[in-house]
């Protein structure tokens, strides 16, 4: 037996385990020599319930009503396909997937045959806001909608999509 170690010798592996010599030249395992203790279950629990506390009020937080600046524009189910908000400064337009409230389009009517938002001068726009043969596209503010009351937030303006040149003829003129 070497009696001439150093206690700093013998830290060369540290106190709960070492690499193998073998694994140390590929970093693929690490053995322990000593079982984790009581104190890494307790760590692991306090966690968990730690994860599932934040989890619970997060989802509490989260039913609410939108809150400022949303503000509600109308009921779902008094929504036609396209509808002039009440205060007159969107145009709501009910899609296959979501609703749309477009700035400064109330003017706009919505036509049955084509499916299309059509306007007195004969320009014509998709019900996502694509303007048609050489219409300038709609802008719109985002929507969300919370038991049935569609919520628009006035302050932001969303650039409509790319104009079509495609030629576009008005069905309900």
């Amino acid at each position: 037996m070497d009696d001439d170690r150093t206690p700093a010798d013998e830290l060369d592996f540290g106190p709960s385990g070492y690499l193998p010599e073998r694994a140390s030249k590929r970093a693929r395992k690490i053995v322990l020599r000593a079982p984790l203790g009581a104190q890494w279950m307790v760590a692991s629990l306090v966690a968990g319930v730690a994860v599932v506390v934040a989890g619970v009020l997060f989802l509490q937080q989260s039913s609410g009503a939108p809150s400022a600046p949303w503000v509600p524009a109308a009921e779902v189910a008094e929504l036609d396909r396209a509808t002039p908000s009440a205060d007159g400064t969107v145009l709501l337009v009910v899609g296959a997937s979501r609703v749309r409230a477009f700035v400064d389009a109330t003017s706009l009517d919505y036509c049955d045959p084509t499916n299309r938002l059509e306007s007195d001068d004969g320009r014509v726009w998709t019900l996502t806001g694509r303007g048609l043969g050489g219409a300038t596209s709609l802008d719109e503010h985002p929507t969300t909608i919370h038991d049935g009351t569609v919520y628009v937030d006035p302050t932001r303006i969303l650039p409509g999509p790319p104009a079509s040149q495609d030629p576009a003829e008005p069905g309900c003129a």
